[in-house]
């Protein structure tokens, strides 16, 4: 009787390779997940920045309008 024996070949068995791509996969869409939320915050921080700064450009425009109109100066360093 001849002997059986089993030779390994060092190779991944398909169901080795599905788990790893599964794994991958789900890594792949939580760092999705996260980098949307950072730039969706990172928007609405420079969102409301941009609000803020025209929001004094036109708090700054309005008094120079005023003191034009006015033809009295109104220098003021805080407002």
């Amino acid at each position: 009787m001849k002997k059986i024996t089993k030779v390994n070949k060092g190779g991944f068995t398909l169901l080795e390779l599905m788990l790893v791509i599964a794994i991958l996969v789900i890594l792949a869409g939580l760092s999705f997940i996260s980098v949307t939320d950072a730039l969706n915050r990172h928007r609405a921080t420079q969102a409301r920045e941009e609000s803020k700064f025209m929001t004094q450009v036109q708090s700054q425009a309005d008094h120079v309008r005023h003191s034009m109109l006015s033809g009295t100066p109104r220098y003021s360093a805080g407002t």
